[in-house]
């Protein structure tokens, strides 16, 4: 057996010769008076306000959601500006198509490009 054993009292593990015979508890706890321990402080339970319920979801918007060309916010400015355009132009070329065929014939003519169309080309406006 080794000379070292476990005090029941101080729970530290000293030499065999610190104890008497077949003794669980050392010498030094026999002989020292043990210091009085003071109570414990209770224990303080500080209670913490209720949680704030979450907003319920806003409504979703009537109608079926349109198909997103892409991401929002991808891309160069440039080319959301144009994607933009266009989509302002096709509502446009809904809401009037005899006004936007008008219009885009008298563009494409200004910039030299035959019409879209087989519609004859306007009269040239007078002054």
């Amino acid at each position: 057996m080794s000379g070292w054993r476990k005090c029941d009292s101080c729970r530290k593990v000293r030499p065999g010769e610190e104890f008497d015979g077949t003794a669980t508890t050392c010498q030094v706890c026999l002989t020292v008076p043990q210091a009085v321990r003071k109570k414990a402080a209770p224990v303080k339970r500080t209670q913490a306000a209720p949680r704030r319920q979450p907003d319920p979801p806003a409504a979703a918007a009537p109608g079926p959601r349109r198909p997103l060309l892409g991401s929002v916010g991808s891309g160069d400015l440039e080319v959301r500006e144009r994607r933009a355009r266009r989509t302002a132009q096709e509502a446009l070329a809904e809401a009037h198509p005899e006004e936007f065929e008008l219009l885009l014939r008298d563009a494409r003519q200004a910039e030299g490009l035959r019409p879209n169309s087989a519609a004859p080309p306007l009269p040239p406006a007078s002054a």
